[in-house]
């Protein structure tokens, strides 16, 4: 069904710029330990030896605090998570978004100002619970106000601005916002680095107001006139939009009602879907590579971690903007195909490297960067897009929470267990299984995932939805 005919994106466009705002805040947040925990943790290295530190900058008296307060967003984020779909869903994808603004701008002031370990501790739950409400507000706000034609394109930008924010958060930890030692080394000043999020959340405040609420959560509401409003702003024109604004309509006529546990079991293909991509992509092996990557360089032969740090979030950077242009024409399924093998090849690469060849580092080295550049290309930003396409309307909020929630419990499990993994199966075996995950994944995208551009939300929703049965399910509240 054509959605429209003519008009402009630019008001998409921008709306889902202004959005990203929010993104890169997300991106900052994961990358703000990066150049941040020796220093607040007083274990910071310059040259091999041991660097002073102001006391002011120093936090925590020992490493377990540091580790602490880095692994301790995972769990915010999962809470984030779950809160942010039923939230968007009650009270609208526009004001969920700008309530993070003055959210997260409380929790990073706090977090700048901060001494004491259990304050610090808490901030940065609460910073991980921004980071969920994004990572379930953003990508269903991006894919209900994008035209489908460009809805891959602009979906994929919630991904390029995650990995700008922690691209953006280490160079200004590194090199802007620093202050010198007694002996003249320079030292991330976090308490500076912490107060950049509370500018971007002003300027997210600033500009959201003056994007349109999506005109699907709109319609949803029974507020039909609003609803048109909102789309011919996004369009380009009330001329522009008769088609799409009768999908909608239409849509929300089959689904409506509150939602149901009875409604979740009747989209158990789009929930697998979604489960299954979240999982793939967290269980792909590309935390084991960061992880690892410090010995991974060390075995090719270089030993400048900061620079080597700084070309893989450059190659991440890069090959996401490529993935930009490239959804709404390879397409979605072809991307995580590509992704999927690529990463398998070069996962293989990594374990023979480790049990076999550990004098040549050069395959080491490539496939690494190899690893990087194809997650980038597909199975980073690809699985938050789907995440917003297949699940139907009446139940995206909540099944994009609980999508969400699982990637960060996924997540969370990865990055905690590659370590004793290693210590189990050495690192060739580490590889090994990652690269049996991937074979798994590259079967059920392959067998069981459709291609989704192109196609609007009533087409995908049809294409996933079971065969009616004559006898209707009993809604069950949740």
């Amino acid at each position: 069904m054509p959605e429209s005919t003519g008009g402009s994106s630019t008001c998409a466009v921008l709306s889902v710029m202004v959005a990203s705002i929010s993104t890169l805040v997300f991106g900052m947040a994961l990358g703000f330990t990066s150049p941040a925990i020796d220093v607040m943790q007083d274990t910071l290295k310059v040259n091999g030896k041991a660097a002073s530190v102001p006391s002011d900058l120093v936090v925590f008296t020992s490493e377990f605090e540091g580790s602490l307060f880095s692994s301790i967003l995972n769990f915010g984020a999962l809470a984030g998570a779950l809160l942010g779909g039923p939230l968007s869903q009650r009270i609208g994808r526009k004001r969920a978004l700008l309530l993070q603004a003055p959210f997260n701008a409380i929790v990073w002031t706090a977090t700048s100002f901060a001494h004491g370990f259990g304050l610090l501790i808490l901030t940065r739950f609460f910073a991980g619970v921004g980071v969920g409400m994004c990572s379930t507000v953003v990508p269903t706000y991006i894919n209900e106000v994008s035209p489908t034609a460009l809805r891959g394109a602009l979906g994929a930008v919630f991904q390029l601005a995650c990995v700008l924010g922690i691209a953006l958060c280490y160079l200004l930890g590194a090199y802007v916002l620093v202050v010198k030692n007694e002996d003249g080394d320079q030292l991330c000043q976090w308490r500076w680095l912490a107060l950049t999020p509370v500018a971007l959340s002003v300027l997210l405040f600033s500009l959201g107001l003056f994007i349109p609420e999506s005109p699907r959560w709109l319609a949803w509401k029974q507020r039909p006139e609003a609803a048109r409003s909102a789309l011919a702003r996004l369009r380009g024109g009330a001329r522009h939009i008769p088609d799409e604004l009768e999908e909608i309509h239409a849509v929300v006529r089959q689904a409506s009602g509150k939602v149901s546990c009875g409604d979740m079991l009747t989209s158990q293909r789009a929930l697998l879907i979604g489960l299954t991509l979240m999982f793939i992509q967290q269980f792909s092996g590309v935390n084991a590579v960061i992880f690892f990557q410090d010995t991974i360089f060390m075995s090719a032969g270089l030993k400048d971690a900061d620079s080597l740090g700084f070309m893989v979030m450059v190659v991440q950077v890069v090959m996401t903007a490529v993935s930009i242009p490239l959804m709404d024409t390879a397409g979605r399924k072809f991307l995580l195909l590509t992704a999927c093998s690529g990463m398998l090849l070069c996962c293989l690469g990594l374990a023979c490297f480790f049990q076999f060849f550990q004098d040549q580092g050069w395959l080491a080295l490539v496939c690494s960067f190899g690893y990087i550049a194809f997650f980038s290309l597909g199975l980073g930003p690809v699985p938050w897009l789907m995440m917003g396409e297949v699940f139907p309307g009446k139940i995206r909020s909540s099944a994009s929470s609980l999508a969400a929630g699982f990637n960060w419990t996924c997540s969370f499990i990865t990055t905690e267990t590659v370590s004793g993994l290693r210590g189990l199966v050495g690192y060739s075996g580490v590889f090994g299984i990652y690269g049996a995950f991937l074979l798994l994944g590259l079967a059920f995208i392959a067998s069981l995932v459709p291609e989704t551009k192109g196609r609007s939300f009533a087409e995908i929703e049809a294409l996933l939805s079971r065969p009616r049965r004559d006898v209707p399910l009993i809604p069950m509240d949740c």
